[in-house]
C-alpha cells in the first residue's frame, strides 16, 4: 500500500513539473501587460521589447520557472549587479535562440525577436555592465 501511495505521489509531482515547464502561455496569457513597478528603469525600447516578448512568462503572473530566472514585474527591486547579470543572461539566451521557447515562438510568430531586437537587447546588456 505504501508503494502505491509513493508511486502515485511521484507521478503527480512529475506531471505537475512537466505542465509547468512545457506550458508557455500565448501572447494574451499575461494579465500584467507592464512591469508592476512604476517609473521602471528599463529604457523605452527595452520596455517595449519586454512587454511584447517576455512578460507572458517573465512576470508576476507568468510561468513559475521562467519568473524564477528573471521577473520583470520586480526588475527595479534588483540591485545594479543583479540587473547586469540578468541582462547578460538575457542577451546570451536570445543570441543562442534559447528564449523565447520554441512552443512560445510557434504560438506567437508575430512576436518572435528579430536580429535587430536581439542586437538592441545585447547593447542594453553591455551598457549595464559599466
Amino acid at each position: 500500500m505504501r508503494k502505491i501511495t509513493l508511486i502515485s505521489c511521484i507521478g503527480l509531482g512529475l506531471f505537475i513539473a512537466v505542465m509547468l515547464v512545457s506550458n508557455p502561455p500565448t501572447a494574451s496569457g499575461s494579465k500584467n501587460a507592464q512591469p508592476a513597478v512604476t517609473g521602471t528603469s528599463l529604457p523605452d525600447s527595452v520596455l517595449k521589447f519586454v512587454q511584447k516578448t517576455c512578460m507572458d512568462c517573465h512576470s508576476a503572473d507568468g510561468n513559475f520557472l521562467a519568473k524564477g530566472k528573471v521577473n520583470f514585474s520586480v526588475w527595479d527591486n534588483y540591485d545594479q549587479a543583479k540587473k547586469a547579470d540578468k541582462a547578460g543572461a538575457i542577451c546570451k539566451e536570445l543570441t543562442k535562440g534559447g528564449m523565447p521557447t520554441g512552443k512560445w515562438r510557434k504560438n506567437n510568430p508575430d512576436k518572435v525577436p528579430t536580429k535587430a531586437d536581439i542586437d538592441m537587447m545585447c547593447r542594453w546588456a553591455v551598457s549595464l555592465q559599466k
